[in-house]
């Protein structure tokens, strides 16, 4: 199993961790994610995503909301 797909699962094993109500906001911002993918295909989304990632790597939501 390949490092990758051991965070994947990671993240699987947390969100069924979490109680129910939770778990479907989460599957609904997957979805929302999801379908920001779909709508942007030559890339953008991807982009956007790095972006927010690397802002909550620095300085957490703080960063992000602003």
């Amino acid at each position: 199993m390949t490092q990758e797909q051991q965070t994947i699962l990671m993240f699987k094993s947390l969100i069924a961790s979490l109680p129910e109500e939770t778990q479907a906001k989460v599957k609904q911002a997957e979805n929302a994610i999801r379908q920001l993918l779909t709508d942007y295909p030559d890339g953008e989304a991807v982009i956007a995503l790095g972006l927010v990632g690397a802002e909550l790597q620095c300085d957490g939501l703080e960063h992000v909301n602003k």
